[in-house]
C-alpha cells in the first residue's frame, strides 16, 4: 500500500508524510572507515532498502524494521532520515532512552529538519519532560499538524498552562473534526479546568466517533466523580455502561488458567498501576509492599508508566519483580500476565489515567481485584472483587459489579516520607490570622467546595485561603478562580495561589497553613495523609457517593473521626474551632505524627494480613472450582490463520494450554490444513477443542455462511467453542447515515479504515487486485448470533467492540439431542 505523501505521516510525528518517512533518502557521506558488516543491498541500494524498511515501519513491522534501519546504518551511520525512522521505531518499540540517542543524531546531522524535532518532542511527552517538549514544538511552530499538535496541547496541560493547551487542542480539532483522540483531550483539558458538562460533551463527542476508546471512556468516567450533578445511582449506571461497552465477550469465555492448582504454594501477586512512584497511589501502596510476607507470596509489580524516582528505588528495593509494562499493548500484557502465571492480579488504577482495564477485562489472573487508586466499582464483570472498606462503602449498599472485601481500620495506609521536613509551628501563632489551605488536583475545586470554603472564611474574618495546585500556574485559570471567590464574597487579596512544586518543597509548603479543607464530591486521599504528616488538621464533609467518604475513612483511621463533618455547617464549626487557640493548635502540630504512628493509618503490616488472607481465601476458591488441566494442550483452530506469525491468536489461548492448528486457502502460508472455509474435510469431526476465526467470514457469499457455520460446528468436540470476529455492520452504517462513509473510524496495520472499507472491503487491497478482501455479507449483533443458533451453536454471545462484532458459540454438548 502506498501512502499519500500529503496525508498525515502514519508514525504519529504530526508532520505530513512527504516531510517525514516519505522523504527520499538523501545521499550520505561515506563513512570514515569502510563498514564490511552491511549487506550490499545497503551499501549499493539504499534506496531499494530504505524503501523495504519503511513499508515493514508503516505496517506495524517493527522488528523487521529496525533491522533494515541498522543495517543501513553500517552503511551510512550519518544519514539523518535513517537514524530518526529508527529513533521512531525504538520509540514504538518502548525504549525511549536508545530513542533519544538515535533522534538527537539525527537532529546533529540535520539540525533544520523539523519533522526531527516535532519526533524529539513526542518522545519528550511520552518521558514526561513536558517543558523540554513545548519549547521543541514552539521551535516547529506552524508545521505543527495531526499528532504533534495533540501532544503539544498534552504537554502545556501537564504544565498547568490550562488554557494554552485548550486553544492548541481547538485548533486541532478545527483541522480534523472527526479526530476522535481530539476531542478526547478537549474533555481532559475541560476536566482539568473545572468546566464538567462541557467536558462530559467532549467525551461523548470522542465516543461517539470511537466507542471502543476506553482510555476516553475511564477519562469521562473519573469526571463524572468530580461533577456534582449525578447521584450514586446514577454514577453506578454510568460505571456498568462503560462494562458493558468494554467487557468484550472474553468473560463469556471457559475460564482456563494454567495455574498450578495446590493453595499451600507461594501464590504470586500481580499488582497492576502506572503510579508506582511519587504518587499519592505509590506512597499508600508502599505500606502494602513493605509489610507484605514474602515467604508465602511473591509480589510482582506491572508498571504502565515509566518512573525514575526515590519512591520507585524504594519499591524496586523491596525483592518485588519489576515488569516495564509502558509499552505492551493489551494483548500482550495479558499474555505477559499469564507466563508469569499470576495468581491473584490487583489493579491499583481503576479508571485513573494509564489504568490498563481493557487488558483485565480479557481475563488476565484467575483471580482479579480492584484496589487503591479509585473510589468505585470499574464496572467490569471480569474484575470479581473491590478492596474497600466499612466507611466508604457501608455494607448492603450497592457498590458496583464487583464484591466488595472490607478491611478493618479501613482500606488506606499511609508510610510517611523519608524525605518529609519536621512539623512546623502553625502561622497562626506568629501571625495572628488563620490560613485555611488545600493542596489538591484542582479538579477537585467544584462550584460547592468554593462555596463550603467562602462560608469558612465569612466566619473567620480574618484569615486567609491558600490553594495549590499545577493548574493554578496559568494565568487566565487563576484569574478565573479569584473571580469565582470574588462572586462569593472572598476578596482576592486574601487569596494566595501557588503552582505545584517538586516533592520536597511541596511537602515543606504544609508549613504555610494551619488547617486543610478537604475538597467535594471528591475528597483527598493523598493530600490529606501528607497534611496530616506534617501536622496539619484536615477538615471533611462526608458525602452519599465513595469518593465523597474517602475523607471519613482516612481520619477515621488516623483517629481524627471529630474532623469529619455530616453538612456543611458542622465542617464550618470544626474548622473554627480548629483556629480558635493558636497555642492549642501549636500543641495538636506538635504530638500529630506520634498520635498517627499508632493509628491504623500507619499499621501496613495490619492491611498486609487481611489482604493476603482475602487473597488466599478467594484462590482456593478458584482452585476448587477450575477446570483440572488436561494431559495434552487442547486444539485450537485457527481458521484463515495467513503468515504464521506470533500475536494472530488471542492471549485467552495460552500456549501451555492450547495448541494452534493453522488451517488457510493459501499453502504459501504452510498450514496444517489446507481448506476452505466452506469445506474443512481434511479436519476431522469433533477432533478440536476451540476454534477461532477472524475476519473471514463477511468474505463469504450469503448462501455461503452457513456452510461455513456449519462446518465450523462440525470440527468442534462437544462442548467445544468458536470465537469469531467480523466488521460491525451497524456500527459502520451509523456513519454512512451521518453522511461520515470517508472518514477514518480506527487505523488497522495496513491503514486507515472507513465505513466503506469496513462495508466493501479494504479499498486499497481490493484495487490492487486482492479478490479475497471483497466483502460479500455483513452481520448485525443480531444477524451473526441468529446465524450461529440456525447452524446448531448453543449459548450464543455477541458484543460489539472496535467496530467488530465478537461472538462465542459453544457446540451443544453430548447427549442433549443435538446433532454432531
Amino acid at each position: 500500500m502506498k501512502t499519500d505523501r500529503n496525508a498525515p505521516c502514519p508514525c504519529g510525528s504530526g508532520l505530513k508524510y512527504k516531510k517525514c518517512h516519505g522523504n527520499p533518502l538523501a545521499p550520505a557521506p561515506a563513512p570514515a572507515v569502510p563498514v564490511v558488516a552491511a549487506s550490499s543491498a545497503a551499501i549499493l541500494m539504499p534506496e531499494r532498502v530504505f524503501a523495504q524498511a519503511l513499508e515493514h515501519h508503516t505496517g506495524g513491522e517493527l522488528v523487521q524494521a529496525a533491522a533494515l534501519y541498522q543495517d543501513l546504518l553500517l552503511a551510512h551511520p550519518r544519514n539523518p532520515d535513517v537514524l530518526h525512522n529508527l529513533g521512531l521505531v525504538l520509540f514504538q518499540q518502548g525504549d525511549f532512552d536508545a530513542a533519544l540517542e538515535q533522534i538527537q543524531r539525527a537532529i546533529s546531522f540535520a539540525p533544520a529538519r523539523l519533522e526531527f524535532i516535532a519526533s524529539r518532542a513526542a518522545l519528550k511527552v511520552s518521558r514526561g519532560e513536558h517543558a523540554e517538549a513545548v519549547a521543541d514544538y514552539e521551535r516547529v511552530g506552524g508545521a505543527l499538524d495531526g499528532d504533534a499538535l495533540h501532544n503539544y496541547s498534552v504537554a502545556l496541560g501537564r504544565l498547568g498552562r490550562t488554557q494554552a493547551a485548550l486553544a492548541v487542542c481547538r485548533q486541532r480539532i478545527a483541522q480534523a473534526p472527526a479526530d476522535a483522540r481530539a476531542h478526547g483531550q478537549l474533555g481532559n483539558l475541560l476536566t482539568d479546568a473545572g468546566q464538567f458538562e462541557a467536558a462530559e460533551r467532549a467525551y461523548r463527542e470522542a465516543l461517539r466517533l470511537r466507542a471502543d476508546d476506553s482510555a476516553t471512556h475511564s477519562n469521562m468516567l473519573l469526571m463524572l466523580n468530580y461533577s456534582e450533578h449525578l447521584d450514586a445511582a446514577a454514577l453506578l449506571r454510568e460505571h456498568r455502561a462503560y462494562g458493558e461497552q468494554h467487557g468484550g465477550i472474553w468473560h463469556s469465555l471457559p475460564p482456563l488458567h494454567a495455574n498450578e492448582r495446590t493453595v499451600s504454594r507461594r501464590l504470586r501477586f500481580g499488582f497492576l498501576s502506572p503510579d508506582f512512584g511519587e504518587h499519592p497511589v505509590g506512597y499508600l501502596f508502599e505500606p502494602l509492599l513493605a509489610n507484605l510476607d514474602q515467604s508465602r507470596f511473591e509480589p510482582l509489580l506491572y508498571a504502565t508508566r515509566q518512573r525514575n524516582d526515590a519512591l520507585s528505588h524504594r519499591l524496586r528495593a523491596t525483592g518485588a519483580a519489576w515488569r516495564e509494562c509502558h509499552a505492551l499493548s493489551d494483548a500482550e500484557l495479558v499474555g505477559l500476565l499469564r507466563r508469569d502465571r499470576v495468581d491473584v492480579l490487583i489493579d491499583l488504577a481503576g479508571h485513573t489515567a494509564g489504568n490498563r482495564l481493557a487488558a483485565m477485562a480479557r481475563g488476565a489472573a484467575p483471580v482479579q481485584i480492584s484496589y487503591l487508586g479509585y473510589p468505585t466499582t470499574t464496572g467490569l464483570a471480569a474484575i470479581g472483587h473491590r478492596f474497600s472498606d466499612a466507611l466508604i462503602d457501608p455494607p448492603g449498599s450497592d457498590a458496583g459489579t464487583e464484591q466488595t472485601l472490607h478491611l478493618t481500620g479501613g482500606m488506606f495506609r499511609y508510610a510517611p516520607p523519608p524525605e518529609a521536613p519536621e512539623v512546623s509551628p502553625p502561622p497562626l501563632l506568629n501571625d495572628g490570622r488563620a490560613t485555611f489551605g488545600c493542596y489538591c488536583n484542582f479538579s477537585k475545586v467544584t462550584a460547592g467546595t468554593l462555596a463550603l470554603w467562602a462560608q469558612v472564611l465569612k466566619a473567620t474574618p480574618a484569615s486567609r485561603l491558600l490553594l495549590k495546585a499545577a493548574a493554578l500556574a496559568d494565568a487566565d485559570t487563576a484569574a478565573g478562580l479569584l473571580s469565582r471567590l470574588a462572586a462569593l464574597g472572598v476578596a482576592a487579596e486574601r487569596v494566595q495561589l501557588l503552582g505545584w512544586t517538586g516533592y520536597a518543597e511541596h511537602l515543606a509548603d504544609y508549613a504555610r497553613i494551619d488547617v486543610m479543607l478537604d475538597t467535594s464530591p471528591f475528597n483527598l486521599a493523598g493530600n490529606t495523609c501528607e497534611a496530616l504528616w506534617m501536622g496539619v488538621p484536615v477538615v471533611s464533609l462526608r458525602g452519599a457517593r465513595p469518593a465523597a467518604r474517602m475523607g471519613a475513612s482516612l481520619l477515621t483511621a488516623a483517629g481524627r473521626p471529630e474532623w469529619v463533618a455530616e453538612d456543611e455547617n458542622q465542617f464550618v464549626q470544626i474548622a473554627c474551632q480548629l483556629v480558635k487557640d493558636a497555642k492549642a493548635l501549636a500543641a495538636l502540630r506538635v504530638g500529630q505524627r506520634q498520635a498517627l504512628r499508632a493509628s491504623s493509618l500507619l499499621d501496613g503490616a495490619s492491611l498486609a494480613r487481611q489482604i493476603e488472607d482475602h487473597c488466599q481465601r478467594l484462590f482456593a476458591a478458584w482452585a476448587a472450582q477450575a477446570q483440572p488441566l488436561a494431559a495434552q494442550a487442547r486444539g485450537v483452530l485457527h481458521v484463515g490463520c495467513g503468515s504464521p506469525e506470533a500475536g494472530k491468536l488471542p492471549a485467552y489461548f495460552d500456549a501451555s494450554i492450547w495448541r494452534e492448528l493453522r488451517l488457510d486457502i493459501d499453502k504459501q502460508v504452510a498450514p496444517d490444513f489446507v481448506a476452505s472455509t466452506t469445506d474443512m474435510h481434511v479436519v476431522p469431526a469433533s477432533s478440536m477443542q476451540a476454534l477461532y476465526s477472524s475476519h473471514n467470514v463477511e468474505h463469504l457469499y450469503v448462501s455461503e455462511v452457513p456452510k461455513a457455520l456449519g462446518e465450523f460446528l462440525r470440527v468442534l468436540e462437544p462442548g467445544g467453542f468458536a470465537l469469531i470476529t467480523v466488521p460491525d455492520l451497524k456500527a459502520a452504517a451509523e456513519r454512512v447515515l451521518r453522511d461520515e462513509q470517508e472518514l477514518p473510524m480506527y487505523q488497522s496495520p495496513a491503514g486507515p479504515i472507513n465505513a466503506l472499507d469496513m462495508i466493501y472491503g479494504y479499498a486499497p487491497f481490493v484495487e490492487g487486485g486482492n479478490a479475497f478482501m471483497i466483502h460479500k455479507t455483513g452481520f448485525t449483533c443480531r444477524s451473526l448470533a441468529q446465524a450461529l443458533t440456525q447452524a446448531g451453536f448453543e449459548r450464543v454471545v455477541v458484543r460489539s467492540h472496535g467496530f467488530a462484532l465478537w461472538a462465542v458459540a459453544f457446540k451443544p454438548a453430548a447427549g442433549d439431542g443435538q446433532r454432531p
